[in-house]
């Protein structure tokens, strides 16, 4: 039996970050997957988690705000 197939677009790919604490530890997983394939694997300490998160946020927020002003459009 064929496995099922899903168009992947590699221009506009759908990202998504999971966390998972890990029992025991101060540490979390985080799994990021593009075109439901997992492509990173981390394991970080809870602040560096964190960090990053709201880094990867902030950049997605800059990112949006460009693409709604066409006059900042371009500039980095």
């Amino acid at each position: 039996m064929a496995e099922p197939h899903s168009p992947t677009s590699h221009t506009d790919p759908e990202v998504a970050i999971h966390t998972v604490p890990l029992p025991g530890e101060a540490k979390v997983l985080i799994f990021v997957e593009a075109n439901a394939h997992v492509t990173h694997v981390l394991s970080l300490a809870a602040q560096a988690a964190r960090e990053l998160i709201v880094g990867l946020l902030d950049a997605l927020d800059v990112v949006a705000l460009a693409d709604d002003d066409p006059d900042q459009a371009g500039r980095g």
